[in-house]
């Protein structure tokens, strides 16, 4: 009896399994016929494709050269079509026809690095994939900003990341057409290059759209068998073939920009809102439209010249951001801060841009040698170090960076030795102020830091510290 209910369980699980629908892997045809132009890494852009649509499971690539296949009835057995590929591919214009009904009934499009070296004489195609190849000025290790950080194609790789790669500029790309997520980080490349499209700081290098009911997806990285390898590029290029099949959802909205404007610029630690800065000091800038409408935090000990899209530059030189939303943008004022004394007074001009050659804007802000604020302060029974920003100039001392000014700190109205004052050792912008508590004095007792014209007071008491205001106090 035994026996027969553990066949007769057997039977019906294995009824229960064929019962199941196979689901299919989505089916994309990748195109690497080269008209022109004919690329060494396409090989291993092959082999990259198929491993990994193959790991994923729900993806099938088939690699062809024959572009007889761009047909309406040959198109029906795929999802996606992708293009590798140079110069005036011998094709139909039913055909054409036929390609673009693909798409535009909702079936996605798909095109990597000399994909927009494709098609010049058919300007539908120019349209499909947002424009077309014009020149690359730099063949080398470049940063990329990840300007749609939220975005599932390429959240991985954000803040930002460094490659190898030959970077393309664009003609006839606007825009207003496409959804941008990868831009170039300018500051990562020499602009005085030849062939560098005049009057522009926006380098585009990967971005998506809707065509119809349909997806498009280009990246333009790709030149080198090392790109393929990457595996930050491969996690992209999964996703852009998920997303192009309709595996996942991806907001490809176009977003426009609006002319940021600046509010206030503060003391990231003090909140100041006096407009004063200093060299090597943190500041925080509010407004309205700072970046396109996304938000990101960068590491601040190494922190990027372009973050969501902005960039930042005082008299013309851009400075590293460490956090960028459409209200907010903290950055760093490097040492070598020089300041503009055209109208008799100290001060530099700030110019914020979000990656579009209108949404830019400016202010003039005042300067000074020091100008401190205090973010924290730490303790132990025998010393407190207070942690800020905007303590100015450093001269070396053995393996540090120690002010050039030196704080005045009492405790209980007792001068304090100053064991160590000057910036906390790989991190920019951040300075840190260590104190001996005088043995003879009792707490609680007010703790008082002053540097030129600035004063900041906290309670000390034996098991809590109370600063004495939420802001500084500028005398």
């Amino acid at each position: 009896m035994r026996t027969v209910r553990l066949v007769t369980i057997a039977c019906l699980l294995t009824a229960a399994l064929a019962a199941q629908p196979i689901v299919q892997p989505k089916r994309i045809l990748y195109v690497t016929l080269s008209a022109g132009f004919k690329h060494d890494s396409i090989p291993a852009s092959i082999q990259a494709l198929k491993q990994i649509a193959a790991q994923s499971g729900k993806l099938e690539v088939v690699q062809t050269e024959d572009v007889s296949l761009l047909n309406a009835a040959a198109l029906r057995d795929f999802d996606a079509v992708m293009f590798f590929t140079t110069g005036e591919l011998p094709i139909s214009d039913a055909q054409k026809r036929d390609l673009l009904d693909f798409v535009r009934n909702g079936k996605g499009f798909g095109g990597v690095h000399s994909a927009t070296d494709t098609f010049y004489q058919w300007p539908e195609y120019g349209e499909l994939i947002g424009g077309y190849f014009k020149s690359h000025p730099w063949t080398q290790q470049v940063t990329l900003d990840v300007e749609d950080p939220d975005n599932p194609l390429v959240a991985h790789l954000k803040p930002s990341f460094k490659i190898l790669d030959e970077i393309y500029q664009f003609r006839q790309f606007s825009r207003d057409r496409v959804r941008v997520l990868l831009t170039l980080d300018t500051h990562s490349v020499n602009m005085g290059a030849d062939g560098v499209n005049p009057g522009t700081q926006d380098f585009p290098l990967a971005w998506i759209r809707r065509y119809g009911a349909g997806r498009v997806f280009y990246n333009a990285l790709g030149h080198f068998d090392s790109t393929w390898a990457d595996p930050g590029i491969r996690q992209m290029m999964l996703q852009s073939m998920l997303w192009l099949t309709g595996q996942i959802e991806v907001d490809a909205t176009i977003r426009r920009a609006s002319a940021p404007s600046l509010h206030e610029v503060v003391n990231s630690a003090s909140f100041d809102p006096s407009m004063v800065i200093s060299p090597g000091s943190l500041i925080t800038i509010f407004g309205q439209n700072l970046t396109l409408g996304s938000t990101s935090a960068a590491d601040p000990r190494n922190p990027p010249f372009k973050l969501a899209g902005t960039t930042l530059t005082l008299n013309g030189s851009a400075v590293p951001l460490l956090y960028a939303s459409p209200t907010q943008v903290n950055a760093y004022v490097p040492l070598d801060l020089t300041a503009d004394e055209s109208d008799g007074k100290l001060h530099v001009t700030a110019e914020l841009s979000n990656s579009d050659s209108n949404g830019n804007a400016s202010t003039r802000v005042a300067t000074a040698v020091t100008t401190p604020g205090i973010f924290a302060l730490t303790r132990g029974a025998s010393w407190v170090t207070l942690w800020g920003t905007g303590m100015g100039a450093v001269e070396p001392w053995e393996a540090y960076q120690v002010t050039a000014a030196r704080p005045e700190v009492t405790i209980g109205g007792i001068d304090c030795r100053i064991l160590f004052s000057g910036l906390a050792p790989g991190w920019p912008g951040l300075y840190l102020v260590n104190v001996e508590i005088p043995s003879i004095v009792a707490l609680p007792a007010q703790l008082r830091f002053r540097l030129h014209r600035f004063s900041w007071t906290v309670l000390l008491t034996q098991n809590a510290t109370r600063a004495a205001s939420a802001r500084t106090i500028s005398l």
